[in-house]
Order: structure tokens, then C-alpha cells, then sequence
């Protein structure tokens, strides 16, 4: 077996741990420290494979003989720089089982605490990372183990497309029925290893019409990592299942886990807001009959009061007219009766002064003014 940056982590961390010396003091050469600076986070991303993997290949028993040696650091380091760190170095010439020893070159015991909590940590990581490549090999897999700044850069991922390409293109109730299908389709894979649940035709009614017909559907169906394939002339969605497109379901049906209350309560909140409208509709519109009904009887009543004054004042204009009526018949009765008796007077007067007055005929202007008072005057040859 090649030797790899593991080995020579785990004889650090044992020294360390033992109470050995403390790792001399860093390069002072920027590009050492560079160097030394880039292997670490090498290191802690891309993990080698532990001893575990090994034994399982290597088979067979034996010690473990492995020789360690303080060798200056490679790559940037200048010749001739004394203050440069020793990496040690680890050649294994047997097959590796459990009983394997190292041997390190003896150095003094440290009592400082700052050194004590560095060994403590490094064999935390050591603890931590042998369990996990433990378990993927008990599994028959490879460990997938993605880092920090991948795992938060894929929810933030996941977060966007369902709040920009779901939430706010679709209303609540479309959003919600996208959502919770997209949850049932990565939970179907997620607890159960039958290969039915990782094919999906596109001409699945409810794929269709509650995921593919809502805005964004398609794009967080894809990111789950379903891809489209041709079958036979028929579209469908195959989800191949590995390590890291795994990872990426889980953490997709975490997000969507995480938004389905809040979508179903904004629902219910539609819904609530959609019958209190009904009420509030169908409330406005009985106050609004009722006011038409209101507004008819008080138009009823002024119509009928409106009737009643006219046929009053209809009423004392006809009285009035036949009062005037009367007055003016009665005037005439008056004036005829006074002409009646102007005249008897006359005709009697004449007669009485017959004798003298009978030679003489009346004047013109004596007769014009008489029948200018309306006098009846006299005829002539009468």
C-alpha cells in the first residue's frame, strides 16, 4: 500500500496523544507556510481511505511494522532552511491488521496545555473519521461526505428555486399541491429501495397536473435529480440513485419538509379569507336589498303624500273657481235686477210727465250718455 496523508495524521495524533513533544514552531517562509497551509485543507476535504479498507483487501494476519521518519516538508520548502517542520513518514511492508504498531522516534514529554488540547482535538477528528469510514466500509460503499460550504450552498439552492420558482409564481393552494407531491416522490425514495418509486411517467395525472402544470415544478423535480429519459416513445423521469444525488434528495425534501406548514396555513388562510368574503358579499347584499326595499316604501309613501296635496290643492282651486263663478252669476242677477228696476222707474217717470214732455224728443247727447250708463234709454218712435 502506497503511503498516503492519513497514516501520517494518525502517528501525529498518537504522538501527540502519548504526550510527546509539540510540533516544531511554523516556517516562516510565506510559500512553506502556504504550502503547508493548502495540504491541510486538502486533506481535511478529500479524506484517503482509512486502515479498515485496507485489512478488508490486504487479508491475512501479521504485525504491522512501520517505521517513522522526520523528513523535511516538500514542495516550497528552500533548501538549507533549518526552521522548515518534519512531516513524518509512514512505509508499511506487510499486510495491515488490527494489531498494528507504530514506532516513533522518542521525544520528551510536553506539559504545555495548549498542546494537550491540540492532541485531544486531533484525535476527536481521528475518532470521528475512522467511524465514518468504518461504516462505509460495513456498507460495501464509498463515503460520500460533503463539506460545509456544499451543503449550505445546496440549501440556499433548494431555498431559491422553491421560493422563486413556486411560491411566488403559483398561488397557495397550487403551490401547496406542488410541494406535497415533490415531498411524497423524494420520501418514496428515501425509505424504500424499490426501484418502482424511481421512475415516473410524464403522463402521470398527478405529476402532471400538480407538479409539471405549476411554475418552478419542473426545475426543483430536475434538481432532486430526476432526468428525463426516453422509453419506447414515452417521456420519464429515472432518479439513479448514488451516494451524493442521495444527499442532495435529503436535503431537498428537508426544505420542502420545512415550507409544507407554512403553505397548507397560508391555504387555510385563503380559504378562511375566501368564505369570510362569501359572508361579507352575501351581508352587503341583503343590507343592500334591504335598503332598495326601504328606499321603495319611502318612495311610496312621498308618492302617495304627493298625491294626496294635489288632489287637495286640486280640490280648493275648483272650489275657488266655483265660488268666483257663483259671485260672478250673482253680480250678473244683481245688474240685471237693478236694470229691470232702472227701467220700470223710467217708463213710469215718462209716464207721468207725458203732457208736457211730448213735443220734445231727446237729444243726441242725452241719449249717448244714457246708454254710456248702461241705461236701457229711450227708443226712438217709441
Amino acid at each position: 500500500m502506497s503511503s498516503s496523508p492519513q497514516p501520517q495524521v494518525e502517528a501525529q495524533a498518537q504522538a501527540e496523544g502519548s504526550g510527546l513533544a509539540p510540533a516544531p514552531a511554523p516556517p516562516t517562509d510565506p510559500r512553506a507556510r502556504r504550502a503547508a497551509a493548502l495540504a491541510a485543507i486538502e486533506a481535511r476535504l478529500r479524506p484517503p481511505p482509512s486502515y479498515d479498507e485496507s485489512e478488508a483487501g490486504g487479508g491475512g494476519g501479521g504485525d504491522v511494522h512501520m517505521e517513522v521518519a522526520a523528513k523535511p516538508s516538500s514542495g516550497s520548502a528552500q533548501p538549507g532552511d533549518a526552521s522548515l517542520p518534519t512531516t513524518p513518514t509512514v512505509s508499511a511492508s506487510e499486510p495491515v491488521t488490527n494489531s498494528s504498531s507504530v514506532t516513533t522516534p522518542s521525544r520528551p514529554a510536553s506539559t504545555n496545555p495548549a498542546a494537550q488540547a491540540r492532541a485531544a482535538a486531533a484525535a476527536a477528528r481521528l475518532n470521528a473519521l475512522n467511524n465514518a469510514n468504518a461504516a462505509a466500509s460495513g456498507s460495501g460503499r464509498t463515503a460520500w461526505i460533503p463539506s460545509e460550504k456544499e451543503d449550505r450552498e445546496l440549501r440556499i439552492k433548494f431555498g431559491r428555486l422553491l421560493d422563486r420558482g413556486i411560491v411566488r409564481d403559483n398561488g397557495y393552494r397550487q403551490s401547496a399541491e406542488a410541494v406535497e407531491t415533490l415531498l411524497k416522490i423524494a420520501n418514496n425514495i428515501i425509505e424504500s429501495d424499490d426501484p418502482k418509486f424511481r421512475t415516473l411517467k410524464a403522463t402521470n395525472s398527478m405529476l402532471k397536473n400538480k407538479v409539471l402544470a405549476a411554475r418552478g415544478g419542473h426545475d426543483y423535480l430536475i434538481a432532486l435529480g430526476f432526468r428525463t429519459q426516453t422509453v419506447n416513445f414515452s417521456q420519464q423521469y429515472v432518479f439513479s440513485a448514488t451516494l451524493k444525488k442521495m444527499h442532495e434528495l435529503k436535503i431537498g425534501a428537508e426544505i420542502l419538509n420545512d415550507h409544507i406548514a407554512a403553505l397548507q396555513k397560508r391555504v387555510s388562510l385563503a380559504n378562511q379569507s375566501v368564505v369570510n368574503g362569501a359572508s361579507v358579499e352575501a351581508a352587503r347584499r341583503a343590507a343592500a336589498l334591504a335598503e332598495i326595499e326601504a328606499d321603495r316604501d319611502t318612495v311610496k309613501a312621498r308618492v302617495e303624500r304627493e298625491r294626496i296635496a294635489r288632489e287637495a290643492k286640486e280640490r280648493k282651486a275648483k272650489e275657488e273657481a266655483e265660488a268666483a263663478a257663483a259671485r260672478e252669476a250673482e253680480a250678473a242677477a244683481d245688474q240685471h235686477d237693478e236694470d229691470q228696476r232702472e227701467q220700470r222707474e223710467t217708463v213710469v217717470r215718462s209716464d207721468q210727465g207725458g203732457d208736457e214732455d211730448d213735443g220734445e224728443l231727446p237729444s243726441y247727447a242725452e241719449d249717448r250718455e244714457s246708454r254710456g250708463w248702461g241705461g236701457p234709454g229711450r227708443r226712438l218712435g217709441a
